[in-house]
C-alpha cells in the first residue's frame, strides 16, 4: 500500500502543515536576502544631457532676404555763390610824417676869460720854447702859439686832462689869417689818449694871443690814429 504524499499528510496532520508553511516562508526569506545581497547596482557613466525645447527640434527656416533699398536719388549739387568783392573802402590816410628835426647845433664853444700862453712863455723853464718860436715864420709861429694856448685852456677847464701835444690839422684843415686861426678838426693828446678838439684863436698886432674859444670832443679810437698821423708817444 502506498504512502500518502506530503499534501495528504498535511491535511491529515495539522502540525505538519504549519511547520511546512514556516519552512516555506523561511526559504522564501532566504532567497530574497540572497537575491538582494547579490544585486550590485551598475554605476552608469554620467552623460551631460542638454534639454532641447520643442521649438529646437523643428528645422529652422532661413532668414528672409534683406529688403533691397532703392538707390537714393542723387543729391543736387550745392550751388556756391560766387565770392563777393569786398566793398570798396577809402584808402586809409597815411599818418602824417613828422618833419625831420633840424640837426642839433653843436654845443657852444667855451670862451677863455684868462689867457695863459704869455705867462707860460715867461716861465724860465720855457726859454727853449721862446727861442724856437723866433726861428719860425709868421704862420707857423701863430699856429704854435695857439696850440700852446689850447693846452693851457684845456687843463684849466678840466684838471684831469693833461695835454702834452696839439695837432691843429689832425682831422681837418685849418683856416688862418693874419689875425686868427680856426681849427675845426684839431686833436690833443692827454695821458697817451687822443681827443677831438675845435678852437678859434685870435691874434693881436704884437704877435700875442688876444682871444681864445674851444670845445673838447670825444676820444679818438686808436685804430684811427695812424690814418691821421697821431703818434701814441712823443
Amino acid at each position: 500500500m502506498q504512502r500518502p504524499g506530503p499534501a495528504v499528510r498535511a491535511l491529515r496532520e495539522p502540525g505538519l502543515a504549519v511547520a511546512l508553511c514556516l519552512h516555506l516562508a523561511l526559504l522564501g526569506a532566504l532567497l530574497a536576502v540572497r537575491a538582494f545581497s547579490g544585486f550590485v547596482p551598475v554605476s552608469e557613466a554620467s552623460v551631460e544631457v542638454e534639454l532641447v525645447g520643442p521649438e529646437a527640434l523643428t528645422p529652422t527656416s532661413p532668414p528672409p532676404p534683406a529688403p533691397v533699398r532703392a538707390p537714393a536719388p542723387p543729391q543736387a549739387a550745392e550751388i556756391v555763390p560766387p565770392p563777393q568783392a569786398a566793398p570798396d573802402t577809402p584808402p586809409s590816410e597815411k599818418p602824417a610824417v613828422p618833419p625831420v628835426p633840424p640837426p642839433a647845433e653843436p654845443p657852444a664853444m667855451i670862451t677863455a676869460r684868462v689867457l695863459h700862453s704869455e705867462s707860460v712863455l715867461a716861465n724860465p723853464r720855457s726859454r727853449g720854447t721862446r727861442e724856437a718860436l723866433k726861428t719860425l715864420d709868421a704862420a707857423e709861429r701863430i699856429e704854435q702859439l695857439c696850440n700852446l694856448e689850447a693846452m693851457s685852456q684845456i687843463h684849466a677847464w678840466k684838471a684831469e686832462f693833461e695835454p702834452d701835444r696839439v695837432v691843429a690839422f689832425a682831422m681837418a684843415g685849418t683856416r688862418q689869417s693874419k689875425t686868427a686861426l680856426e681849427a675845426d678838426g684839431a686833436a690833443f693828446r692827454s695821458r697817451k689818449q687822443w681827443y677831438g678838439l675845435r678852437f678859434r684863436c685870435e691874434m693881436a698886432a704884437n704877435g700875442k694871443v688876444a682871444g681864445f674859444q674851444f670845445r673838447v670832443g670825444e676820444a679818438i679810437p686808436r685804430s684811427e690814429w695812424a690814418a691821421h698821423d697821431l703818434p701814441p708817444e712823443h
